[in-house]
C-alpha cells in the first residue's frame, strides 16, 4: 500500500509540474533547473526538519515557547472577555464536556499579541536580523535578487503584505518576474502571527500542530521561488546595494501599541470574513439540498470533494480519504485556509487517516485562496501604481502557482511518512 502511495506521488510531482509547464510563458525553453533546485530542496528540508532529532527537538521547543506565547496571548484575553475567552464560568454547563470558549475571544486574540511582539522584536533589531541573514541565504541558493530575498524571507514572520512593504521603495525597480516570485512566495506560506492562531485551534486535533505549519512555510519557500522562475522568466540580478530595513518605531512602547493596533484590523477581519464564509457556505448547502439527488443531500463540501479528489490522488493521499481531503483543499482555494481548517477540525475522529489528515495539514498551510490575490493585487498595486497592470495580469497565475507548491509540500511529507514507516 504504501508503495502505491508513493508511486502515485511520484506520478504527481511530475504531472504538477506539467501544469507549471503549461502556465509557463517561456515552454520552449522551460527552466527545469530552478524547479529541481526547488524539489530537492524541498525533501532536503522536509527530510531534515522532521526526521533528525536534534532538529525535531529544536522544533519542540519552538513549539513549547509558542505555547507560552499563546497562554500569555489568553492571560490577556481572560481578563478583558473573561469566560468567553476560557475563564472561570459564571454558570455550570449543561454539557460539561462542552468549553464555553468562543474563537474570536480566544483565538484571535493571539494575532493581536504577536503582531504587537514582531514589532517590538522589529524595534529591537532581533527579526531585522534574521531577515538580513535570511536574504542572504535566498540570494546565494536560489539565485534571487537582494529585495526579492528580503520580501520572500521576511514572509514567515510577517505575512505577504507586510513584507513588500520592507521593500516599498524597491518595487518600482523590480521586474516583472521578481515581482511574480513575491506574489507567489506570499500565497505560499503563513505568517508568524497566524500560524500561532491556526496551531492553538488545531491542537485538540492535530499534535505539534504549530510545528507542521512552520516547517510547511519553510519547504514551501524554495518551490514557491523555483515555480515562480519557471513560470515567469526572471532576469540575473544586478550587483545590489546594501539593504536598509528601517525602523519606523521611536521606542519600545510605540513598536508594541502600534503593532497591536494594526493586528486589531487584521482580526476583526479574519473574524468578518469567517462569519460572512461560514455562512455562505450553509447557504449553497441549503440551495444545493433542493436539487433532487440520490443518496445524501448535495453540498458544497462533497462537490469540491469530487472535483479535487484527483489532485489528491496524485498527492499520494489514501484512497479512503480522497473525496474529504479534495473537499478541504477546495475550501482553501475558494474561501481560506481558516475555514478549510476550521472544518478539518469539525470532522469526526477517524473520518480521516493519520497520513490523508498530515498531507492535508501541510497542503492548506498558506495564504493561497482567491480573496488573497484581490488582497496583493490591491495592496501592491498601491505600493507600486507603475506596476498595477503587470500585478493585476499575474494575479491568478501566482494563485495556480502557489497552489503547486503548497499541493507539492504536501506530497512530499506524505512520501517522507510512507518512507519512514
Amino acid at each position: 500500500m504504501a508503495g502505491t502511495e508513493i508511486a502515485r506521488a511520484a506520478l504527481g510531482i511530475g504531472i504538477f509540474v506539467a501544469v507549471a509547464w503549461l502556465a509557463s510563458e517561456q515552454r520552449r525553453r522551460f527552466p527545469l533547473k530552478p524547479i529541481v533546485i526547488g524539489l530537492a530542496s524541498q525533501f532536503v528540508l522536509a527530510l531534515f526538519l522532521t526526521r533528525v532529532p536534534a532538529v525535531t527537538t529544536f522544533f519542540g521547543f519552538i513549539a513549547r515557547a509558542v505555547d507560552r506565547i499563546q497562554a500569555s496571548s489568553v492571560a490577556g484575553a481572560k481578563f478583558v472577555f473573561g469566560y468567553l475567552s476560557g475563564g472561570p464560568q459564571p454558570f455550570v454547563l449543561a454539557e460539561p464536556a462542552v468549553s464555553s470558549a468562543v474563537f474570536a475571544f480566544q483565538s484571535l486574540p493571539a494575532i493581536i499579541f504577536v503582531s504587537a511582539l514582531s514589532a517590538l522584536l522589529w524595534h529591537w533589531k532581533v527579526l531585522r536580523w534574521f531577515v538580513r541573514g535570511a536574504a542572504w541565504l535566498f540570494g546565494r541558493l536560489f539565485g534571487v535578487s537582494g529585495p526579492v530575498g528580503v520580501s520572500t524571507s521576511a514572509c514567515i514572520f510577517v505575512g505577504m503584505i507586510e513584507a513588500p512593504l520592507l521593500i516599498r521603495p524597491l518595487l518600482p525597480r523590480l521586474s516583472r518576474g521578481e515581482i511574480f516570485i513575491i506574489m507567489v512566495d506570499g500565497m505560499s506560506v503563513l505568517a508568524g502571527s497566524m500560524m500561532i492562531m491556526l496551531g492553538a485551534m488545531l491542537a485538540q486535533r492535530v499534535p505539534d500542530a504549530f510545528s507542521h505549519l512552520l516547517i510547511a512555510s519553510f519547504i514551501s519557500t524554495p518551490m514557491a521561488i523555483g515555480l515562480a522562475r519557471a513560470i515567469i522568466p526572471t532576469e540575473a540580478p544586478a550587483a545590489d546595494e546594501r539593504l536598509t530595513l528601517e525602523n519606523h518605531y521611536r521606542s519600545s512602547l510605540d513598536a508594541l501599541a502600534h503593532g497591536a493596533l494594526v493586528a486589531v484590523k487584521m482580526a476583526a477581519s479574519i473574524a468578518a470574513l469567517l462569519i460572512v464564509f461560514i455562512g455562505l457556505i450553509a447557504l449553497l448547502d441549503q440551495i444545493l439540498a433542493l436539487f433532487p439527488h440520490e443518496g445524501a443531500p448535495l453540498t458544497l463540501a462533497g462537490i469540491l470533494g469530487e472535483l479535487l479528489a484527483p489532485v489528491a490522488w496524485l498527492m499520494g493521499v489514501p484512497t479512503s480519504d480522497l473525496n474529504t481531503v479534495g473537499a478541504l483543499l477546495g475550501t482553501k482555494v475558494a474561501l481560506n485556509e481558516v475555514v478549510a481548517y476550521g472544518q478539518l477540525l469539525a470532522l469526526e475522529p477517524g473520518a480521516l487517516s493519520a497520513k490523508g489528515e498530515l498531507i492535508a495539514t501541510y497542503a492548506l498551510s498558506s495564504f493561497g485562496n482567491i480573496g488573497s490575490v484581490a488582497i496583493l493585487i490591491g495592496t501592491l498595486s498601491a505600493m507600486a501604481p507603475e506596476k498595477s497592470g503587470e500585478i493585476v495580469q499575474l494575479g491568478f497565475k501566482a494563485l495556480l502557482a502557489a497552489t503547486l507548491t503548497t499541493c507539492l509540500t504536501g506530497t512530499t511529507v506524505g512520501m517522507l511518512s510512507s518512507i519512514f514507516i
